[in-house]
């Protein structure tokens, strides 16, 4: 008694007593309806003693009605309760049973009714046969065209309201195997059952008038026409309503998903709680999404090894072996006494000050339009003009420069900064295999070697005269020229330039 008690306490949070309601409504608001139009609409001898208190047509239908709610409601209860304890107890039951069960729902529902109806249909049929067999005919036809209406109305309530226990059901998993009539089948079924049969009922009175086979003349017949019209008109708007919103409503959802997605939301999916194609659909678009979160997350990963514009090609385009002459500006970054603070500090407190210390190098490449090409250990290779052409990429570069010496200038590593422009090949070095998207030419030499003086310079930055030249005019003010050296591997002087001093450079 206990575990009944607490079964009803929990049913009365969810949507479960609403479905009830709902699906026993429709079918007593019927069944009353259909007596009432035997009982007053109907121009045939017999139904006269419909509302006698004595074993009367409508005695026996009222009968039969209050048993087919209980047995109703008692064998729904008993259908579906392995679904109602799946809700409570979700780890104790097969994800499968369950699925296929929630996914049928509407049509044992439906076929629950019919099978009520059906019976209700024998006895009051065998009941009318006792005063005449015309009387039993029109009793069964009318009862089960009705049953028929009702029956579908029925499948389309369950479908609509068991929509947010399908939803959880298949939220984990979807086949694309229908659990559901297609879509063309129930538009057909609910025209046919919802118009088609109140309209066949008005041809079976004028032809019942017609042949003689109701009493009384023309006028009698005609409230029993007005009814039949004014269900279809009901029955029809009802039915149409139903259908139209199972089909309407997801695509209404996949549409405002779609939207997000527009919007640059990468995190939407939609309920999957349909059997039919429309349930293909919205699991078609969960699997599209999760496609495309993968791709991201792939190009992000991508993206932090080998920089996110060549990411970005690589994902456009399909990458070939080979380069390009291109003109860039590249900053090679070393940092200083790398081996010595290695040998006195444990590996992890070395990885942690090169992470920070790289962190302020990727942050002020990229902010002056830079891709990070390559990680050396302890240097840094960042290029900029390449893959995306960039307007003054010296400038871009030299600024880099100066703003590096300043962002790391408080951090405890500290590096030499060279910075160098000309041409170089740019593409793609290596093998079929594998390759890497890198930059090969004088200036990235230049670079490093400018680095190595960079070490033993103040300020640690420094580039040469022939890149200075190629900045604009407002950067090249904040730079000075030096001295001229032979770096190292070269027969041919290089003179040097540095950042001024930054109150120097911001006053001028």
């Amino acid at each position: 008694m206990s575990r009944v008690w607490h079964t009803l306490k929990w049913l009365s949070g969810t949507s479960w007593p609403l479905y009830a309601t709902t699906v026993l409504g429709s079918n007593v608001a019927a069944a009353i309806a259909i007596m009432l139009f035997l009982r007053f609409l109907v121009p045939l001898p017999g139904f006269k003693d419909f509302s006698s208190p004595t074993g009367s047509l409508g005695l026996i239908g009222l009968i039969y009605l209050v048993l087919a709610v209980l047995f109703g409601g008692i064998v729904t209860f008993i259908l579906f309760r392995p679904v109602l304890d799946w809700q409570r107890h979700p780890d104790r039951h097969d994800p499968n049973m369950v699925r296929n069960l929630v996914m049928r729902i509407p049509f044992y529902q439906a076929a629950l009714c019919a099978m009520v109806w059906a019976i209700g249909i024998f006895i009051v049929a065998i009941a009318a046969a006792r005063e005449s067999g015309r009387l039993a005919l029109v009793v069964s036809v009318a009862t089960l065209l009705a049953g028929g209406v009702v029956v579908l109305l029925t499948y389309l309530e369950a479908e609509r309201l068991v929509r947010p226990v399908a939803a959880t059901a298949l939220a984990r998993r979807f086949e694309d195997s229908t659990l559901e009539p297609p879509i063309t089948q129930r538009l057909r079924a609910t025209w046919l059952l919802t118009s088609g049969v109140p309209i066949l009922g008005v041809l079976l009175m004028i032809i019942g008038q017609d042949t003689g086979f109701f009493t009384g003349n023309v006028k009698d017949i005609i409230p029993g026409i007005a009814a039949l019209c004014a269900t279809a008109l009901v029955t029809g708007f009802l039915g149409t309503t139903l259908v139209v919103m199972s089909v309407v409503d997801p695509i209404l959802e996949l549409q405002r998903a779609i939207n997000q997605v527009r919007r640059g939301d990468s995190d939407v999916q939609v309920d999957i709680y349909d059997g039919s194609e429309i349930g293909v659909l919205q699991a078609g678009f969960n699997e599209m999404m999760r496609g495309l979160k993968e791709r991201q997350r792939v190009r992000d990963i991508f993206g932090r090894y080998v920089g996110i514009e060549v990411a970005r090609r690589a994902l456009e385009e399909r990458p070939e072996l080979g380069g390009e002459d291109r003109e860039v500006a590249v900053i090679f970054v070393d940092v200083i006494g790398s081996t010595t603070f290695a040998v006195n500090h444990d590996p992890e407190e070395v990885v942690e000050e090169l992470n920070r210390f790289f962190e302020h190098v990727v942050d002020v490449v990229h902010r002056n339009k830079g891709i990070i090409n390559k990680f050396q250990g302890d240097a840094a290779l960042a290029v900029f003009g390449a893959p995306i052409t960039l307007s003054d990429a010296t400038g871009h570069a030299l600024t880099a420069a100066r703003e590096l010496r300043q962002e790391l200038k408080d951090l405890r590593l500290q590096a030499g900064i060279g910075v160098a422009a000309g041409h170089v090949v740019a593409g793609h070095i290596g093998g079929h295999d594998r390759f890497e998207y890198t930059v090969i030419g004088d200036a990235v030499n230049t670079a490093a070697r400018l680095t190595e003086l960079a070490k033993d310079t103040p300020g640690r930055v420094l580039t040469n005269a022939s890149t200075l030249a190629k900045a604009n005019e407002a950067e090249q003010a904040r730079w000075t020229l030096m001295k001229s050296v032979e770096l190292r591997g070269r027969k041919l002087m290089t003179q040097l330039a540095r950042p001024v001093r930054p109150t120097l450079a911001d006053r001028s």
